[in-house]
Protein backbone atom coordinates (compact mmCIF):
# COMPACT_ATOMS: atom_id res chain seq x y z
CA UNK A 1 0.00 0.00 0.00
CA UNK A 2 2.66 1.87 0.81
CA UNK A 3 4.60 1.42 -2.41
CA UNK A 4 1.52 2.67 -4.75
CA UNK A 5 0.93 5.30 -2.70
CA UNK A 6 4.37 6.79 -2.67
CA UNK A 7 3.65 6.21 -6.98
CA UNK A 8 0.86 8.15 -6.69
CA UNK A 9 2.23 11.21 -4.95
CA UNK A 10 5.09 10.92 -8.27
CA UNK A 11 2.53 10.48 -10.48
CA UNK A 12 0.67 13.68 -9.13
CA UNK A 13 4.43 15.53 -8.45
CA UNK A 14 4.97 15.10 -12.36
CA UNK A 15 1.68 16.49 -13.35
CA UNK A 16 1.65 19.65 -11.27
CA UNK A 17 5.34 19.90 -12.30
CA UNK A 18 4.15 19.62 -16.13
CA UNK A 19 1.35 21.98 -16.13
CA UNK A 20 3.48 24.80 -14.09
CA UNK A 21 6.25 24.51 -16.74
CA UNK A 22 3.27 24.53 -19.53
CA UNK A 23 1.93 27.37 -17.65
CA UNK A 24 5.86 29.59 -18.03
CA UNK A 25 5.77 28.65 -21.37
CA UNK A 26 2.52 29.93 -22.55
CA UNK A 27 3.15 32.83 -20.34
CA UNK A 28 6.42 33.56 -21.88
CA UNK A 29 4.96 32.92 -25.50
CA UNK A 30 2.28 35.50 -25.03
CA UNK A 31 4.49 38.02 -23.63
CA UNK A 32 7.04 37.65 -26.77
CA UNK A 33 3.71 37.88 -29.05
CA UNK A 34 2.26 41.00 -27.09
CA UNK A 35 5.85 42.93 -27.63
CA UNK A 36 5.98 41.59 -31.27
CA UNK A 37 2.42 43.17 -31.60
CA UNK A 38 3.65 46.43 -29.57
CA UNK A 39 6.98 46.98 -31.69
CA UNK A 40 4.73 46.39 -35.00
CA UNK A 41 1.89 48.70 -33.72
CA UNK A 42 1.10 51.19 -36.31
CA UNK A 43 -0.60 54.76 -35.65
CA UNK A 44 -3.62 55.60 -38.35
CA UNK A 45 -2.79 58.81 -39.97
CA UNK A 46 -3.70 60.76 -42.49
CA UNK A 47 -1.02 62.01 -45.48
CA UNK A 48 -0.52 63.75 -48.84
CA UNK A 49 1.65 63.10 -51.60
CA UNK A 50 3.99 66.11 -52.41
CA UNK A 51 2.99 67.19 -56.11
CA UNK A 52 3.28 69.75 -58.79
CA UNK A 53 -0.01 72.24 -58.00
CA UNK A 54 -1.03 75.37 -59.37
CA UNK A 55 -1.48 77.54 -56.84
CA UNK A 56 -1.85 81.81 -56.57
CA UNK A 57 0.58 83.09 -53.96
CA UNK A 58 -0.77 84.56 -50.83
CA UNK A 59 1.19 86.50 -47.89
CA UNK A 60 -0.59 87.21 -44.67
CA UNK A 61 0.43 90.78 -43.28
CA UNK A 62 0.19 91.24 -39.66
CA UNK A 63 0.28 95.02 -40.30
CA UNK A 64 -0.19 97.45 -43.41
CA UNK A 65 0.92 101.19 -43.15
CA UNK A 66 -0.62 102.83 -46.32
CA UNK A 67 0.38 106.11 -47.38
CA UNK A 68 -0.92 108.84 -49.98
CA UNK A 69 1.66 110.14 -52.68
CA UNK A 70 -0.75 113.44 -52.91
CA UNK A 71 -1.34 114.79 -49.65
CA UNK A 72 -0.26 118.42 -49.32
CA UNK A 73 -0.96 122.13 -47.36
CA UNK A 74 -2.79 124.57 -49.40
CA UNK A 75 -0.10 127.82 -47.90
CA UNK A 76 -0.65 131.22 -47.78
CA UNK A 77 1.46 133.14 -49.83
CA UNK A 78 1.19 136.53 -47.93
CA UNK A 79 0.71 138.18 -45.39
CA UNK A 80 -3.43 139.06 -44.65
CA UNK A 81 -6.62 138.61 -42.98
CA UNK A 82 -8.83 135.61 -44.60
CA UNK A 83 -11.51 137.07 -45.98
CA UNK A 84 -13.33 134.44 -47.29
CA UNK A 85 -13.09 130.40 -47.36
CA UNK A 86 -14.53 129.00 -50.57
CA UNK A 87 -14.89 125.15 -49.51
CA UNK A 88 -16.30 122.65 -46.99
CA UNK A 89 -14.36 119.68 -45.28
CA UNK A 90 -14.55 117.05 -47.19
CA UNK A 91 -15.19 119.23 -50.35
CA UNK A 92 -14.00 117.69 -54.03
CA UNK A 93 -11.31 120.18 -55.14
CA UNK A 94 -9.13 120.51 -58.61
CA UNK A 95 -6.05 122.04 -59.20
CA UNK A 96 -6.08 126.04 -58.93
CA UNK A 97 -9.58 126.20 -57.36
CA UNK A 98 -9.29 129.56 -55.26
CA UNK A 99 -9.83 127.77 -51.43
CA UNK A 100 -9.39 131.71 -50.15
CA UNK A 101 -8.97 135.24 -50.38
CA UNK A 102 -7.19 137.00 -48.00
CA UNK A 103 -6.87 141.05 -47.70
CA UNK A 104 -3.72 143.37 -46.88
CA UNK A 105 -4.80 146.74 -46.56
CA UNK A 106 -0.45 147.70 -47.14
CA UNK A 107 -0.16 146.81 -50.62
CA UNK A 108 -2.15 149.67 -52.05
CA UNK A 109 0.26 151.43 -49.69
CA UNK A 110 3.25 150.30 -51.20
CA UNK A 111 1.70 150.18 -54.53
CA UNK A 112 1.36 153.88 -54.24
CA UNK A 113 4.30 154.40 -52.33
CA UNK A 114 6.31 152.59 -55.21
CA UNK A 115 5.05 154.88 -58.02
CA UNK A 116 6.08 158.13 -55.90
CA UNK A 117 9.87 157.02 -56.56
CA UNK A 118 9.25 156.13 -59.59
CA UNK A 119 8.26 159.31 -60.55
CA UNK A 120 11.13 160.53 -58.56
CA UNK A 121 13.54 158.36 -60.46
CA UNK A 122 12.48 160.32 -63.62
CA UNK A 123 12.76 163.78 -62.40
CA UNK A 124 16.24 162.33 -61.60
CA UNK A 125 16.55 161.00 -65.43
CA UNK A 126 15.36 164.46 -66.54
CA UNK A 127 17.98 166.28 -63.99
CA UNK A 128 20.78 163.92 -65.57
CA UNK A 129 19.70 164.50 -69.11
CA UNK A 130 19.85 168.27 -68.63
CA UNK A 131 23.30 167.87 -66.42
CA UNK A 132 24.58 166.09 -69.66
CA UNK A 133 23.28 168.91 -72.45
CA UNK A 134 25.24 171.98 -69.78
CA UNK A 135 28.11 169.31 -69.63
CA UNK A 136 28.25 168.95 -73.50
CA UNK A 137 28.18 172.79 -73.71
CA UNK A 138 30.64 173.53 -71.21
CA UNK A 139 33.26 170.73 -72.83
CA UNK A 140 32.76 172.32 -76.65
CA UNK A 141 33.85 176.09 -75.23
CA UNK A 142 36.63 174.61 -73.28
CA UNK A 143 37.16 172.51 -76.20
CA UNK A 144 37.41 175.55 -78.94
CA UNK A 145 39.41 177.49 -76.29
CA UNK A 146 42.03 174.40 -75.52
CA UNK A 147 42.60 174.33 -79.09
CA UNK A 148 42.71 178.51 -79.89
CA UNK A 149 45.32 178.81 -76.80
CA UNK A 150 47.28 175.50 -78.16
CA UNK A 151 47.69 177.46 -81.44
CA UNK A 152 48.69 180.79 -79.31
CA UNK A 153 50.75 178.69 -77.45
CA UNK A 154 52.76 177.28 -80.30
CA UNK A 155 53.42 181.04 -81.19
CA UNK A 156 54.59 181.43 -77.99
CA UNK A 157 51.56 184.32 -77.60
CA UNK A 158 50.55 183.22 -74.42
CA UNK A 159 52.03 182.23 -70.58
CA UNK A 160 52.68 178.90 -69.93
CA UNK A 161 50.70 179.45 -66.95
CA UNK A 162 47.29 180.54 -68.66
CA UNK A 163 47.32 177.69 -71.01
CA UNK A 164 47.99 175.17 -68.76
CA UNK A 165 45.02 176.97 -66.98
CA UNK A 166 43.04 176.23 -70.05
CA UNK A 167 44.35 172.63 -70.25
CA UNK A 168 42.90 171.78 -66.68
CA UNK A 169 39.47 173.24 -67.77
CA UNK A 170 38.60 171.39 -70.82
CA UNK A 171 39.64 168.20 -68.78
CA UNK A 172 37.37 169.41 -65.88
CA UNK A 173 34.66 169.45 -68.43
CA UNK A 174 35.32 166.18 -70.09
CA UNK A 175 34.73 164.91 -66.88
CA UNK A 176 32.30 166.27 -65.96
CA UNK A 177 30.30 165.35 -68.61
CA UNK A 178 31.45 161.39 -67.82
CA UNK A 179 29.85 162.43 -64.51
CA UNK A 180 26.95 163.51 -65.88
CA UNK A 181 26.36 160.23 -67.70
CA UNK A 182 26.89 158.06 -65.22
CA UNK A 183 24.48 159.76 -62.92
CA UNK A 184 22.18 159.48 -65.54
CA UNK A 185 23.06 155.86 -65.65
CA UNK A 186 22.71 155.77 -61.92
CA UNK A 187 18.56 157.11 -62.19
CA UNK A 188 17.83 154.79 -64.88
CA UNK A 189 18.98 151.65 -62.60
CA UNK A 190 17.66 153.40 -59.92
CA UNK A 191 14.27 153.54 -61.81
CA UNK A 192 14.53 150.21 -63.24
CA UNK A 193 14.93 148.51 -59.67
CA UNK A 194 11.87 150.70 -58.39
CA UNK A 195 9.67 149.31 -61.36
CA UNK A 196 10.78 145.60 -60.39
CA UNK A 197 10.09 146.18 -56.80
CA UNK A 198 6.66 147.35 -57.75
CA UNK A 199 6.03 144.74 -60.11
CA UNK A 200 6.88 142.28 -56.93
CA UNK A 201 4.31 143.92 -54.95
CA UNK A 202 2.01 143.86 -57.65
CA UNK A 203 2.61 140.32 -58.20
CA UNK A 204 2.10 139.37 -54.20
CA UNK A 205 -1.08 141.07 -54.39
CA UNK A 206 -2.17 139.00 -56.53
CA UNK A 207 -1.45 135.89 -54.25
CA UNK A 208 -4.07 137.54 -51.79
CA UNK A 209 -5.75 133.96 -53.28
CA UNK A 210 -5.24 130.66 -52.12
CA UNK A 211 -5.38 127.88 -54.44
CA UNK A 212 -5.73 123.97 -54.48
CA UNK A 213 -2.22 122.65 -55.15
CA UNK A 214 -3.73 119.44 -55.87
CA UNK A 215 -6.55 117.71 -56.89
CA UNK A 216 -8.08 116.04 -54.26
CA UNK A 217 -10.54 116.10 -50.73
CA UNK A 218 -10.26 118.71 -48.44
CA UNK A 219 -9.46 117.31 -45.47
CA UNK A 220 -9.04 119.83 -42.58
CA UNK A 221 -9.85 123.54 -42.55
CA UNK A 222 -6.71 125.03 -40.45
CA UNK A 223 -8.06 128.85 -40.61
CA UNK A 224 -11.78 130.33 -40.56
CA UNK A 225 -12.80 133.95 -41.82
CA UNK A 226 -10.90 137.13 -39.93
CA UNK A 227 -7.73 135.11 -38.84
CA UNK A 228 -4.99 136.95 -39.61
CA UNK A 229 -1.82 134.93 -41.25
CA UNK A 230 1.52 135.54 -42.01
CA UNK A 231 3.16 134.32 -45.33
CA UNK A 232 3.81 130.28 -45.32
CA UNK A 233 1.06 129.58 -43.11
CA UNK A 234 -1.02 126.41 -43.53
CA UNK A 235 -4.87 127.45 -44.28
CA UNK A 236 -5.99 123.93 -45.04
CA UNK A 237 -4.54 119.86 -46.14
CA UNK A 238 -5.71 118.49 -49.63
CA UNK A 239 -5.50 114.75 -50.08
CA UNK A 240 -6.54 112.56 -52.45
CA UNK A 241 -6.83 108.99 -51.44
CA UNK A 242 -8.18 107.03 -54.13
CA UNK A 243 -4.79 105.53 -54.51
CA UNK A 244 -2.57 104.87 -51.55
CA UNK A 245 0.25 102.87 -50.90
CA UNK A 246 2.32 100.57 -49.15
CA UNK A 247 5.73 98.68 -48.94
CA UNK A 248 6.41 95.03 -48.45
CA UNK A 249 9.98 93.62 -48.14
CA UNK A 250 10.55 90.35 -49.82
CA UNK A 251 13.05 88.33 -49.98
CA UNK A 252 15.28 87.69 -53.52
CA UNK A 253 13.23 84.51 -54.61
CA UNK A 254 9.84 85.68 -54.44
CA UNK A 255 10.05 88.99 -56.19
CA UNK A 256 11.90 87.24 -58.83
CA UNK A 257 8.56 85.67 -59.34
CA UNK A 258 6.48 89.58 -59.60
CA UNK A 259 6.78 91.92 -62.02
CA UNK A 260 5.68 96.01 -61.98
CA UNK A 261 2.33 96.14 -63.67
CA UNK A 262 1.29 92.61 -62.21
CA UNK A 263 -2.03 92.42 -59.34
CA UNK A 264 -3.19 91.35 -56.57
CA UNK A 265 -6.23 91.38 -54.65
CA UNK A 266 -6.24 92.63 -50.87
CA UNK A 267 -8.62 91.41 -48.06
CA UNK A 268 -8.38 93.68 -45.06
CA UNK A 269 -9.85 91.00 -42.39
CA UNK A 270 -12.18 92.26 -39.66
CA UNK A 271 -11.16 96.03 -40.50
CA UNK A 272 -13.78 98.45 -39.23
CA UNK A 273 -12.72 100.73 -41.60
CA UNK A 274 -12.75 103.53 -39.25
CA UNK A 275 -11.84 107.52 -40.20
CA UNK A 276 -8.74 109.18 -39.23
CA UNK A 277 -9.34 112.22 -41.63
CA UNK A 278 -13.48 111.63 -41.91
CA UNK A 279 -13.31 111.11 -45.52
CA UNK A 280 -16.55 110.63 -47.04
CA UNK A 281 -17.55 106.74 -48.21
CA UNK A 282 -17.92 106.22 -51.44
CA UNK A 283 -21.46 105.14 -53.26
CA UNK A 284 -21.66 101.16 -53.80
CA UNK A 285 -18.99 100.81 -51.12
CA UNK A 286 -19.45 96.84 -49.85
CA UNK A 287 -18.07 97.36 -46.46
CA UNK A 288 -16.23 94.55 -44.95
CA UNK A 289 -16.72 92.64 -47.97
CA UNK A 290 -15.12 94.75 -50.14
CA UNK A 291 -12.66 93.35 -52.79
CA UNK A 292 -9.73 95.35 -53.18
CA UNK A 293 -7.14 95.39 -56.00
CA UNK A 294 -3.15 96.68 -55.91
CA UNK A 295 -0.77 96.82 -58.63
CA UNK A 296 2.83 96.50 -58.40
CA UNK A 297 4.29 99.82 -59.63
CA UNK A 298 7.52 99.91 -57.99
CA UNK A 299 10.63 97.05 -57.13
CA UNK A 300 13.84 98.19 -55.60
CA UNK A 301 16.32 97.13 -55.93
CA UNK A 302 15.77 96.49 -59.49
CA UNK A 303 16.10 92.40 -60.23
CA UNK A 304 18.89 92.85 -62.51
CA UNK A 305 20.83 93.97 -59.92
CA UNK A 306 22.15 91.85 -57.19
CA UNK A 307 20.41 91.63 -53.58
CA UNK A 308 18.74 89.56 -51.00
CA UNK A 309 15.92 91.54 -49.78
CA UNK A 310 13.94 93.65 -51.98
CA UNK A 311 11.00 96.82 -51.17
CA UNK A 312 7.80 96.05 -53.78
CA UNK A 313 5.68 98.98 -53.66
CA UNK A 314 2.14 98.72 -54.30
CA UNK A 315 -0.64 100.96 -54.99
CA UNK A 316 -3.76 100.46 -53.98
CA UNK A 317 -7.60 101.17 -55.98
CA UNK A 318 -9.61 103.14 -53.23
CA UNK A 319 -12.15 103.85 -55.77
CA UNK A 320 -15.19 102.83 -52.50
CA UNK A 321 -13.41 105.22 -49.91
CA UNK A 322 -13.07 102.84 -47.53
CA UNK A 323 -9.16 103.51 -47.04
CA UNK A 324 -6.99 106.22 -45.50
CA UNK A 325 -3.96 106.44 -44.83
CA UNK A 326 -3.08 104.64 -41.44
CA UNK A 327 -1.99 101.27 -40.64
CA UNK A 328 -4.36 97.73 -40.62
CA UNK A 329 -3.99 94.85 -39.48
CA UNK A 330 -4.58 91.34 -40.56
CA UNK A 331 -4.16 92.12 -44.35
CA UNK A 332 -4.11 88.84 -46.73
CA UNK A 333 -2.28 89.50 -49.85
CA UNK A 334 -2.51 87.07 -52.91
CA UNK A 335 -1.54 87.35 -56.59
CA UNK A 336 -4.21 87.26 -59.32
CA UNK A 337 -1.86 85.25 -61.25
CA UNK A 338 -1.59 81.33 -60.31
CA UNK A 339 1.83 79.28 -60.88
CA UNK A 340 3.37 75.55 -60.92
CA UNK A 341 5.47 74.27 -57.53
CA UNK A 342 6.41 71.79 -55.88
CA UNK A 343 3.79 71.78 -53.08
CA UNK A 344 2.43 70.06 -49.69
CA UNK A 345 -0.71 70.72 -47.78
CA UNK A 346 -0.16 73.81 -45.25
CA UNK A 347 -1.28 71.14 -42.64
CA UNK A 348 2.19 69.27 -43.16
CA UNK A 349 3.67 71.82 -41.83
CA UNK A 350 5.39 70.91 -38.00
CA UNK A 351 6.61 74.64 -36.91
CA UNK A 352 5.32 78.14 -37.01
CA UNK A 353 8.45 78.63 -39.67
CA UNK A 354 7.42 76.14 -42.07
CA UNK A 355 11.27 74.58 -41.73
CA UNK A 356 10.02 70.47 -41.36
CA UNK A 357 7.64 67.84 -42.35
CA UNK A 358 7.37 64.18 -41.50
CA UNK A 359 7.49 62.06 -44.38
CA UNK A 360 6.75 58.14 -43.91
CA UNK A 361 8.39 55.85 -46.01
CA UNK A 362 7.45 52.41 -48.23
CA UNK A 363 7.56 50.55 -45.12
CA UNK A 364 5.87 53.06 -42.64
CA UNK A 365 8.39 54.31 -40.70
CA UNK A 366 8.55 58.24 -40.39
CA UNK A 367 11.11 60.64 -40.67
CA UNK A 368 11.48 64.09 -39.76
CA UNK A 369 12.58 66.13 -42.91
CA UNK A 370 14.04 69.89 -43.22
CA UNK A 371 12.63 72.02 -46.10
CA UNK A 372 12.57 75.32 -47.23
CA UNK A 373 9.28 76.13 -47.90
CA UNK A 374 7.70 79.10 -50.29
CA UNK A 375 4.94 81.10 -50.90
CA UNK A 376 1.62 79.63 -49.96
CA UNK A 377 -2.55 79.84 -51.08
CA UNK A 378 -3.82 79.67 -47.75
CA UNK A 379 -4.30 75.79 -48.42
CA UNK A 380 -0.82 74.46 -50.26
CA UNK A 381 2.42 75.54 -49.46
CA UNK A 382 5.73 75.54 -51.99
CA UNK A 383 8.50 73.57 -51.49
CA UNK A 384 11.87 75.37 -52.75
CA UNK A 385 13.82 72.47 -51.66
CA UNK A 386 13.53 68.96 -48.90
CA UNK A 387 11.27 67.21 -51.07
CA UNK A 388 10.99 65.20 -53.76
CA UNK A 389 7.84 64.52 -56.21
CA UNK A 390 5.63 61.44 -55.28
CA UNK A 391 6.94 61.86 -51.62
CA UNK A 392 3.92 61.23 -49.02
CA UNK A 393 3.82 63.59 -46.07
CA UNK A 394 2.20 63.99 -43.08
CA UNK A 395 -0.80 65.64 -42.69
CA UNK A 396 -2.95 64.73 -39.36
CA UNK A 397 -0.97 65.09 -35.77
CA UNK A 398 2.06 65.99 -36.48
CA UNK A 399 2.72 68.13 -33.43
CA UNK A 400 2.40 64.12 -31.29
CA UNK A 401 4.87 62.43 -33.63
CA UNK A 402 8.72 61.18 -33.15
CA UNK A 403 11.48 59.79 -35.54
CA UNK A 404 11.34 56.40 -36.31
CA UNK A 405 7.23 55.88 -35.26
CA UNK A 406 5.45 53.14 -37.53
CA UNK A 407 2.24 54.66 -39.41
CA UNK A 408 -0.61 53.42 -41.27
CA UNK A 409 -1.38 56.40 -43.64
CA UNK A 410 -4.42 57.19 -45.68
CA UNK A 411 -4.11 59.56 -48.42
CA UNK A 412 -6.48 62.42 -48.22
CA UNK A 413 -8.09 63.80 -50.92
CA UNK A 414 -6.83 67.46 -52.06
CA UNK A 415 -8.39 69.58 -54.52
Amino acid sequence: MKRFFLLGLAIVLVIVIGIISYGAYLNRAGENVIAERMADRRIPLQGAKAEIRNIKTRVVLDTVNLYSNEMTDSIALIDGRITSVNVKKNDFVHTGQILFDLTNEQYPLKIKQAEIDILRADSDILKADNDIVKAETYLARAKNDYLRYTRLREHDAISVEKYDEVVAMYKEAQVNLDVAHLQRQQALAQKDSLNAQKQQILAESAHSQVAAPIEGEVLIIYKQIGSYVTAGTPLALIGNFRQLYFSLPVNDELAKRLAAGRNVSLNFNRAEFTKVYDTEYEAGNAGAAQQFTAQISDISPAISQPAAIRSIIFQVNNAAGLLEPQAYNNVEIQSLFAQDCLTVPLAAMIDPSNSAVFVVDENGILQRRTVTAGVDDGQFIEIISGLNVGETVITSGVNDLEDGMKASVTLEEVQ
